[in-house]
């Protein structure tokens, strides 16, 4: 949650104490674990996760129409149409009419169970969830009007004869697939968090079941559960941070203690290195490991004998066998010169290219014979000859000294590690194969005699090598057996010591950024808490109206299994005992007060509240304030209340309130029937009849009132219809509302409710009716002028005209 994320980091950047390091560890847990995750390669511990793919955005969406059948006290299907867009519904029926049943269909279809089922300790009320009359097929069926999407449908259903538990729930949005559950709108945390849902169940038992269930209920609002899940999530970093320096003390002193038992230079060395409060990590390694200069100095000279090799019997054999091949094949080539050869090729290749230019001729060189052409051919054929035999010459000479090479690089010198001196033990092994080796080591010059050396003396030097190699094996091992046995340890605590080093700054700040969470948990909880107290209280004080009882504050305080909410109240000035002195009238009206706050917050998805008899136990003056209270909400939410209770409608009848009434009837196999009772539109139009009709209002008045009350019942039923497709196709709710801010006159909002376009030439339409351009001249010029004609008539003319626009008649 960003706004919480701003709230503890600017008070965290703000405390100088707190270091830049903790500061950042602390925003970091704000953002999540993978944030966490991502300093320093930390791997959180696992834990449950919302099921809820973080890719899905929730759905902002009103309610459109439920459809109920075979579902508790709902037979046949029964159809509840609402208008998708703020406004306030009532929903109104007498006990057992089924208005209930519909309100626990909606909770049903949005949160997979009610609160009934959840709370009651008798399972009657699991068991009583079919209808019946006409219960063989339960269905439940609420349209959505979702932002941005339109129309979307959430359908439950149960196979023939299931139980309760069997029930199955799913999305469907116009040409999209049938998704199974509600996890594509992205709700599955909103429902608890922003919960839309009141029902009197509920409504009692908030105050009544104890401070620590209103402190959870507040949590989800709040997002307390965000700031104990970063104390948590600071905890397992602390811990995980801490981990090393508590692994590396245990096994320290445990290593110390097998180290004194060593009788081993290395294990002295050791414990030097041990005694520092931050050993040398890397002398402790190299010592472990073997490579450090400062071991022991005889398993240093055992060790580098061991590493000595002699070249292979297969490839000794295969230069040897290499260098005598190529020695016979040069003896084969021959002996010539190749320098006379060369120099005499150049003599004749002279002659053949001047007798090429001049022609026939004496000899230029002796100047006896005749360079004539049948000479010339005879020297061409002798240069041929003289250049092959010089090619296979070189051949044979570079791959003898090529083998003479590979021959004379297998032999090595005396090593060093064969003339140091060794263990007694050792003495008479390490005499024969440093002769071996001084022999296999004194290289003939001759090839055919290097070739004969490598067979002749590489046996023997392999034999005493390998014969004192496997002397010094079992020396050395007795030698190492204990130390090897610590060494390992030594090794591990060295890259322990490295870790515990590596992380223990981060470590001082995570612990620090613990503190300081732990430290101000309540301060950052209870500032996080003043809106939301704010504004329960500006709600409490319409609800309160005659009420003794002020409620001046809420405070979160303990936590865990001490968590509450402390509620501050006064009774006539004198401080009261919380909820204790509330009567259930105003117990109700206080968890109005606190729901809401919850249940309409800006980042809420849901754009409608959802009440179930919220007034049973109120007196008459609270009922006015909650309608205060509903109307202010519903400039911005969909406001649904069912109620038994007529008061509420009453209220909303005798005062200037625009609010659908609905009322629902229960007959026989349990057929139930909504009606509309009570329109905005309608009712402003009811009243302009009355003007017309009222002999005792003068007349000049009347024509002055009366298009004024018409143009208020034509506007309102042009916005209830524009609203309530635009919402329904998916416009977003700020969208319709600038739109229909930007029509102001009449003509253009008829326009966006019959043609969706505010700048739609009305003419052709007006005058398909008569009576439209009639009424729509009524609501305008005579708003300005006066009515001109017969009072009763402009109100006729001006409903036909609302008919035509309610139903969309284009």
């Amino acid at each position: 949650m960003s706004d919480l994320t701003d709230l503890v980091g600017s008070k965290a950047e703000a405390d100088s104490e707190l270091s830049d390091e903790a500061t950042l560890l602390i925003l970091a847990a704000l953002e999540g674990d993978e944030a966490l995750a991502n300093m320093a390669g930390f791997s959180p511990p696992i834990r449950s996760v919302a099921t809820t793919p973080l890719s899905v955005e929730p759905a902002g969406a009103f309610l459109r129409q439920i459809q109920v059948s075979g579902f508790r006290g709902i037979g046949p299907t029964a159809t509840l149409d609402l208008k998708p867009m703020p406004g306030l519904t009532i929903v109104a029926g007498r006990n057992g009419s089924g208005k209930s049943s519909l309100a626990e269909a909606l909770e049903t279809a949005l949160t997979g169970t009610t609160y009934r089922w959840l709370e009651k300790s008798s399972t009657q009320w699991k068991e009583a969830w079919r209808n019946l009359h006409d219960g063989a097929a339960p269905q439940i069926k609420v349209t959505l009007a979702e932002e941005s999407v339109g129309a979307t449908y959430v359908t439950v259903g149960w196979p023939t004869g299931g139980e309760l538990h069997s029930m199955s729930i799913a999305v469907q949005r116009h040409g999209k697939k049938r998704e199974d559950g509600l996890a594509g709108l992205g709700w599955t945390s909103a429902i608890d968090t922003f919960r839309p849902l009141l029902t009197y169940d509920e409504l009692g038992s908030l105050l009544t079941a104890g401070r620590s269930k209103l402190y959870d209920t507040l949590a989800t609002i709040l997002g307390l559960e965000e700031i104990a899940a970063v104390v948590a999530r600071m905890e397992a970093r602390s811990k995980f941070l801490a981990e090393p320096a508590t692994v590396v003390a245990t096994t320290r002193k445990a290593l110390a203690r097998a180290l004194e038992a060593l009788e081993d230079g290395r294990s002295t060395q050791a414990l030097v290195l041990l005694k520092p409060r931050a050993p040398d990590v890397v002398a402790l390694r190299a010592l472990a490991t073997g490579t450090t200069t400062e071991q022991d100095e005889w398993a240093g000279r055992l060790r580098a004998i061991l590493q000595l090799a002699l070249p292979d019997e297969q490839a000794v054999h295969a230069a040897s066998r290499a260098l005598q091949e190529t020695v016979t094949a040069l003896a084969e080539a021959g002996s010539a010169s190749v320098v006379a050869t060369d120099r005499r090729i150049d003599l004749l290749n002279s002659a053949l290219e001047t007798h090429q230019h001049e022609g026939d001729m004496t000899c230029p060189v002796c100047g006896v014979g005749d360079l004539n052409a049948s000479r010339a051919e005879a020297m061409r054929v002798e240069v041929d000859a003289m250049e092959a035999d010089i090619a296979t010459l070189r051949s044979a000479r570079n791959r003898m000294a090529t083998s003479l090479a590979a021959a004379r690089a297998l032999v090595q010198r005396l090593p060093d590690a064969l003339t140091v001196a060794l263990p007694e033990a050792l003495r008479t092994a390490q005499e024969e194969a440093r002769e071996s080796w001084e022999s296999w080591a004194g290289v003939p010059t001759e090839p055919l005699e290097l070739a004969e050396h490598l067979r002749a003396t590489h046996p023997a030097a392999e034999i005493a090598l390998t014969e004192l190699q496997e002397a010094i094996g079992p020396i050395l091992s007795k030698r190492d057996d204990a130390w090897s046995r610590v060494a390992t340890r030594v090794a591990t605590l060295a890259n322990q010591l490295e870790t515990c080093a590596a992380a223990a700054p981060e470590a001082d700040a995570a612990k620090a950024a613990v503190k300081w969470l732990k430290k101000n948990d309540l301060a950052l909880k209870n500032e996080r808490l003043e809106p939301i107290t704010a504004e329960a209280m500006a709600i409490w004080a319409d609800l309160r109206q005659e009420s003794n009882v002020e409620i001046s504050g809420l405070t979160l305080e303990g936590s865990a299994t001490r968590r509450r909410v402390d509620i501050t109240s006064s009774v006539d000035g004198s401080d009261g005992n919380g909820v204790a002195v509330l009567s259930q009238g105003e117990m109700h009206a206080l968890t109005l007060a606190l729901f809401l706050p919850r249940a309409t917050r800006p980042e809420s998805p849901f754009r409608f509240v959802v009440l179930d008899d919220p007034i049973q136990a109120m007196d008459p003056s609270k009922i006015d304030g909650l309608l205060t209270v509903l109307t202010r909400l519903a400039e911005k939410r969909q406001i649904i209340v069912f109620s038994h209770d007529d008061r509420l409608a009453a209220a909303v009848r005798r005062g200037a309130v625009d609010a659908t009434i609905l009322e629902v009837t229960r007959g026989e196999g349990s057929i139930v029937t909504v009606r509309d009772a009570h329109d905005p539109a309608q009712r402003y139009l009811h009243d302009a009849f009355a003007m017309a009709k009222d002999r005792g209002l003068p007349e000049q008045t009347k024509r002055m009132l009366v298009p004024g009350m018409l143009r208020m019942a034509l506007e309102t039923q042009a916005r209830d219809r524009y609203f309530s497709e635009s919402l329904a196709k998916g416009t977003p709710p700020q969208d319709a509302e600038a739109a229909w801010a930007a029509a102001q006159k009449t003509g253009s909002r008829i326009g966006l409710a019959v043609f969706e376009d505010a700048s739609k030439e009305l003419g052709p339409w007006l005058e398909l009716r008569p009576f439209r351009k009639r009424g729509l001249g009524i609501c305008s010029s005579g708003f300005h002028e006066g009515l001109r004609s017969d009072p009763i008539g402009a109100c006729e003319d001006v409903k036909e005209l609302m008919t035509d626009v309610k139903a969309g008649i284009k």
